[in-house]
């Protein structure tokens, strides 16, 4: 029996990253809630079993869009901000700051923040960049059952009693699940 040496074609080194990448287009959206990460998602980040965030990135002109609701320490709703606007309930309590670019362009880092004006802090922070990635780097705010969820760049925090860092998930282009 003869056997015939393995035919392969040789690869250039310097064009194989745009060989896979272009075998394999992104989908979804990567989020990086503090150092957990959750690929391939459709934006909607759901805390303690209610959808509460939804990020999203509007193609033309590129922009970051943050939709959420706030409540306070009883679960009471205390704000609702739509795409990157505060609705009528908790206009004088929240202000949304992002980047606007005179041209936008698709790989401009782009950050929504979401601030407090009765306490001064950062109620969220969010930040786009690498085209289909998004951070959430800082947060103070509370689940629609009262917890208090705390995000630095190194944790997410729900509460006292769970605390995720360093996590990766798998979305399949569903919903980021925390609690």
């Amino acid at each position: 029996m003869t056997r015939k040496p393995l035919e392969t074609d040789s690869l250039d080194i310097e064009n194989a990253q745009e060989l896979i990448d272009a075998e394999k287009p992104e989908e979804g959206l990567e989020l990086h809630i503090g150092s957990n990460v959750f690929r391939n998602t459709n934006g909607v980040v759901k805390l303690q079993g209610k959808e509460q965030l939804v990020l999203e990135i509007q193609a033309e002109p590129p922009a970051l869009l943050l939709t959420m609701d706030l409540y306070d320490e009883q679960g009471t709703r205390v704000g609702h901000i739509r795409r990157n606007r505060v609705s009528a309930q908790g206009v004088h309590r929240f202000v949304v700051a992002f980047d606007e670019h005179e041209h936008p362009a698709a790989e401009d880092h782009q950050t929504v923040t979401v601030s407090d004006q009765t306490t001064g802090q950062t109620v969220v922070e969010v930040c786009f960049f690498q085209k289909r990635k998004l951070r959430i780097s800082a947060g103070t705010f509370h689940t629609s059952k009262g917890e208090l969820i705390t995000i630095s760049p190194h944790y997410c925090r729900i509460g006292s009693g769970l605390t995720l860092f360093g996590n990766v998930a798998e979305s399949r282009g569903g919903i980021a699940a925390i609690g």
